[in-house]
């Protein structure tokens, strides 16, 4: 779980409702541009906590992967939660012990759920808010309510830290799709998390413009690319508030700058992404 400290009574309840869980082994808090001792106090005591972190704020991305490093090595199966959401579901072990029974399995996404009941169209993993209540397989997943085969993350590279805020599950499961893996979402599984917009993080809109462009770059063959691109320019640009499109468009003319790690997917694994709900395409 990683926390910039700024919210320590959300950050407790996280916390709280993990420990809660039966078969929980270890939950690793991890300070991300704050210090250990700010978040200490909000914390319950518990000997299957471990605290971390770093003076410098990571982004999520960086701050996943440093949380990583603190688990023992014989550790396969990890679990995220942002740290202003709590789990709904007991027994969550349970349910992705019979997930990752398949060793083809490397993500399991949970379901979002807000102060409504609700799940915001940018929560669910497919095309659309219509199939918040379908599990299965996807092509994407929420990083904030998951759990990774830790052996498939570090075979893929892990996640690309470079992208700081914005589209690092995207880019984590185009990889892992690639390499034949499967992630699924289970809907049983509940998490409620307040509603937000993108633009509560300064640089929301920019990074997710930069990173749509970025990780298109770095992931989709070179003929889907434009296509690609030019519709969620228009998608960022319609879904962006009135104060937010310029930002957007700025991060998307940005992401044309550099280079990036390429490696493109197989044409197969565009196929196999399309069938999991959401074509490569769009």
């Amino acid at each position: 779980m990683l926390t910039t400290g700024d919210r320590p009574e959300a950050l407790r309840r996280a916390v709280q409702s993990l420990l809660d869980q039966q078969d929980v082994e270890h939950v690793v808090v991890y300070a991300n541009g704050c210090s250990i001792d700010d978040i200490r106090g909000s914390l319950p005591e518990s000997v299957w906590l471990t605290l971390g972190g770093s003076d410098v704020n990571l982004g999520v991305p960086g701050g996943r992967d440093a949380a990583l490093d603190l688990l023992d090595a014989s550790v396969d199966l990890a679990g995220f939660l942002d740290d202003d959401a709590e789990l709904l579901t007991s027994g969550v072990a349970r349910v992705l012990s019979g997930l990752f029974d398949d060793p083809g399995v490397a993500a399991v996404s949970m379901r979002l759920l807000d102060e409504a009941g609700e799940s915001a169209r940018r929560h669910v993993p497919r095309a659309g808010a219509g199939s918040a209540d379908e599990p299965g397989d996807v092509a994407t997943f929420l990083g904030g309510a998951s759990v990774l085969r830790r052996s498939a993350y570090r075979e893929v590279g892990g996640y690309w830290v470079d992208l700081f805020y914005g589209h690092e599950e995207l880019d984590l499961a185009w990889r892992l799709a690639d390499r034949g893996y499967r992630v699924v979402y289970e809907p049983t599984l509940a998490v409620f998390h307040p509603y937000t917009e993108i633009s509560r993080h300064a640089q929301g809109w920019r990074l997710t413009g930069r990173n749509r462009v970025r990780v298109a770059r770095r992931n989709l063959p070179w003929p889907v690319v434009p296509i690609h691109l030019g519709i969620w320019l228009l998608l960022g640009l319609g879904r962006a508030p009135s104060g937010c499109r310029r930002a957007y468009l700025d991060g998307w003319i940005d992401g044309w700058r550099g280079s990036v790690p390429r490696s493109a997917m197989r044409w197969a694994t565009m196929v196999s992404l399309t069938r999991r709900g959401r074509c490569p395409i769009i």
